[in-house]
């Protein structure tokens, strides 16, 4: 009996070891290790190359950089390879310059010999400056060929001539400037005269807000309140309690007591006018105007009352300090010449 028990014992006994085993969980399979790669940029032979990982997606570098910095590399002469945007800021340097232009007088007649200067840059680098000078031939005529750039400045001059525009012209072929030998360029010089001594007042000076009259006197530059002198400034500017950019209504009036002023935009103004003369001159400006601004310029001829001439640029500033500057220059003699020695 006794070993029938035990015999069954061993039985169950191997029964559960076995039960055990086969339900036990499996292990991973162990990996190869790794070999040490020798550094190559080369794959193993016995291994195909990995492939390439992706960049990172945040933060990118930028694909161009601005034109100030393709601008910096050409001016280091930088030997990495041009982007679309420093080949675009390298055709813009690079513009084919035709230039062509004329010089005549205040009569339009030719002006021969005038001296010229051009000034242009092939790359933007200040060693890429570049000058050439020549002369307007008989018929006034003159120009450039075969240069690059973006832009070019013209100096016009010659003696014995006043310059247009202080003799100093700009051209953007950037922005699309181009000159026809058929229609060339007009550049203006106005021949010296006989010069005048003239009596010259160029000042600042406080104007009331309310009204009350500022009389000048164009010989001496003096000024006096009450309304006496050759030059009468008043003005009403409602501008009091007006935030800082708040706009307001303001008006001046400019009078020649017994004499007048002629509105002018002559660049060069030497010849005063006989006739046309009104006393008065005026600035109106409403708060709610689309041209609304707190100063205005005007230039005129004048006419004094004891019937001496001249000319006068006059500023109103309506606002801050409230003040006005005349430029002002009179002919003593009485005549109507305002060119100056």
């Amino acid at each position: 009996m006794r070993p029938r028990i035990l015999i069954f014992c061993g039985l169950v006994l191997a029964v559960c070891v076995w039960f055990l085993l086969r339900h036990a969980p499996q292990q991973p399979k162990t990996e190869l290790p790794e070999v040490q790669a020798p550094l190559t940029n080369q794959p193993l032979a016995s291994q195909p190359a990995p492939p390439a990982k992706a960049a990172p997606a945040q933060n990118p570098a930028p694909s161009q950089p601005p034109p100030a910095v393709a601008a910096a590399a050409v001016h280091r002469g930088s030997p990495e390879g041009i982007n679309e945007m420093q080949q675009q800021a390298l055709a813009d340097w690079q513009r084919p310059i035709e230039f062509y232009g004329r010089v005549v007088d205040e009569n339009t007649n030719p002006v021969a010999g005038a001296s010229i200067t051009f000034g242009w840059s092939e790359q933007p680098k200040q060693e890429a400056a570049r000058k050439a000078t020549t002369t307007s031939d008989a018929e006034g005529l003159f120009a450039l060929h075969g240069e690059r750039g973006p832009a070019l400045d013209v100096w016009v001059g010659k003696e014995g001539y006043y310059a247009s525009h202080r003799g100093q012209w700009g051209f953007s072929y950037l922005n699309g400037f181009s000159s026809d030998p058929m229609n060339p360029v007009i550049f203006l010089l106005r021949k010296k005269g006989t010069g005048e001594n003239l009596i010259g007042v160029k000042q600042n000076y406080r104007v009331a807000r309310d009204g009350t009259p500022l009389g000048i006197d164009l010989a001496t530059g003096k000024a006096t309140t009450g309304g006496s002198g050759d030059f009468v400034v008043q003005c009403w500017t409602d501008d009091q309690g007006k935030a800082s950019g708040q706009k307001y209504d303001w008006h001046c009036v400019v009078t020649i007591p017994g004499g007048g002023v002629v509105p002018t935009d002559e660049e060069f103004p030497f010849q005063a006018p006989e006739n046309g003369y009104v006393p008065t001159n005026g600035i109106a400006m409403l708060a709610d105007g689309t041209n609304w601004t707190s100063d205005v310029d005007l230039k005129f001829y004048y006419r004094l009352a004891d019937g001496r001439y001249g000319r006068m640029t006059f500023s109103m500033i309506a606002g801050g300090q409230h003040f006005c500057m005349i430029d002002s220059v009179l002919n003593p003699s009485g005549s109507r010449n305002l060119e100056p020695q």
